[in-house]
């Protein structure tokens, strides 16, 4: 009895019901039902039952509700109209239904509103009393994120900012899939045409998605302000990885030698060229809005770093023919072959301060400065740190010299190095030669449970399907998108670690 069999009893019956709503419903005499003195003629898409009322009355009924779908009956069929149309007008500054004696409309009276049911022009007036706030101030005390702060002729309704940011975490869609679904509620004919707003839609997303991750970080609470705010600050922190000053019990570092293992870190290192990005844009048309302020390193150092020490000689591979290792060659048309990271081995975390561009294959030069970032922002447990690299059996030889050798604010100490672990991920160790197996093998080495060192990979999965749009991004827009994707994944495992 599967459920569709009973209802292709009632199909026609649906249909007929679904044509009915293209007429007047049985809304027969012409009669408004509120005020029963004038002919009835328009009526909501968005309210609930299908009434159609006169045109005072809809004004009166959407006082509350200027962004609703309107339409008119012509006499034969409904046509679409808008409140704009009708009279109705938004007063910014004052509570609804209270009179500005200072209203100024915006430039032409032209403002167009994007929300959550289309893109709506709409009839608004800023309060220029002698009090009154700035222009994108009322804006946004009204729940609409403004597109600029000089002249503001459009603004994004910060519902449909966030239902645009999780829907993009859920589903991966872009911003302009997400646009061009919006422009189709209000008319889906292709008929009408839709203002485009698509470019100032992009701006607005970018500012929310920030507002929203310092604010999140604390910053709206420091004395130091947004400025103020230190590189992987805002990142989401792993709550199971061992961290001093916030989840170790006082005393940790005093206890016996042999039970310090308990708070060992484990670092999983990786690469992933599905996230590459083309050579779009540059970092001075299109910078990070806070460059290192949550998982990618700062850009103006790093960038130093790798122009200093690009042309380093790195050993080819004693092990097997490791292509991370071996491969120099970076493909034409592209501005970043992909991304370069440190995480959380253990529980799956993205860590601060850790992810950076590759530009040229799987360099050391790139992962020896994002490895050493990671360890410099966040406080980690001195010599109880596990390291997990597919290569890195060829990757730890030669680590200390190379340290030495950058600048001083990336150094570590030679016997806190000496004292990591490194292995090998279990799922790529049988890549390796039979020494390596023995030498870099989770399953030979004691305290460190039934770690596989396979975390990226699991994270990476959930991260890949956003490549298809930020490829074609510039480089801060880019790095903007993905610290925002990355930290949504660190909260959701946060609150599932139960």
């Amino acid at each position: 009895n599967h459920p569709l069999r009973a209802w292709f009893d009632v199909r026609e019956e649906i249909l007929t019901e679904d044509l009915r709503r293209e007429g007047r419903m049985g809304f027969d005499d012409g009669v408004c039902p509120h005020c029963t003195s004038t002919a009835a003629a328009y009526r909501c898409k968005e309210c609930e039952g299908g009434e159609i009322v006169c045109k005072t009355c809809m004004l009166k009924l959407h006082e509350r509700n200027g962004l609703h779908i309107i339409e008119w009956w012509n006499g034969t069929n409904f046509e679409h109209t808008s409140l704009k149309a009708l009279g109705h007008r938004f007063q910014l500054g004052h509570p609804i239904g209270e009179i500005c004696p200072k209203p100024v409309k915006p430039y032409n009276d032209d403002f167009v509103v994007i929300h959550t049911n289309g893109v709506h022009e709409i009839g608004l007036s800023f309060c220029k009393c002698f009090n009154a706030a700035e222009r994108h101030t009322q804006l946004l005390r009204y729940g609409w994120f403004p597109a600029t702060t000089h002249q503001p002729r459009t603004a994004a309704s910060l519902n449909v900012l966030k239902q645009f940011q999780v829907l993009s975490f859920e589903s991966k869609c872009s911003a302009f899939e997400f646009y061009q679904g919006l422009a189709r509620l209000g008319d889906n004919t292709g008929i009408r045409s839709v203002r485009d707003r698509y470019r100032a839609f992009l701006t607005m997303v970018r500012e929310y998605r920030h507002i929203k991750m310092v604010k999140r970080a604390g910053r709206g609470h420091d004395i130091m302000g947004i400025a103020g705010t230190k590189p992987g600050e805002c990142a989401v922190l792993c709550p199971a990885c061992p961290q001093p000053c916030y989840n170790l019990p006082k005393g940790w570092a005093d206890g016996p030698k042999e039970t310090q293992w308990i708070y060992r870190l484990f670092l999983a290192i990786d690469a992933n060229f599905r996230l590459k990005r083309r050579k779009v844009s540059s970092e001075s048309a299109d910078p990070s809005v806070g460059s290192g302020w949550a998982y990618f390193v700062e850009q103006a150092p790093y960038a130093e770093h790798i122009k200093k020490f690009s042309e380093q000689s790195q050993a080819k591979s004693t092990c097997s023919s490791h292509s991370a290792v071996n491969n120099s060659r970076i493909s034409d048309g592209l501005a970043a072959s992909g991304v370069g990271s440190v995480g959380c081995a253990r529980h799956d975390c993205f860590r601060p301060h850790s992810i950076g561009d590759l530009q040229k294959g799987e360099r050391y030069a790139n992962m020896d400065y994002l490895f050493l970032s990671s360890l410099h922002t966040v406080h980690y447990v001195d010599g109880a740190v596990v390291v997990s690299y597919d290569i890195a059996c060829q990757w730890c030889q030669n680590l200390l010299q190379r340290i030495q050798a950058y600048a001083k604010s990336l150094r570590l100490d030679e016997v806190l190095v000496d004292s990591f672990t490194f292995l090998v991920p279990k799922f790529h160790l049988p890549a390796h030669i039979g020494k390596c197996q023995t030498q870099y093998s989770f399953n030979l080495h004691p305290h460190v449970g039934r770690t596989d060192g396979e975390a990226p990979e699991r994270g990476w999965s959930h991260i890949n399907p956003v490549a298809t749009s930020t490829c074609e991004m510039g480089p801060g827009s880019r790095r903007d998108t993905l610290d925002d994707h990355f930290g949504d994944s660190n909260w959701k495992k946060t609150y599932q670690m139960g």
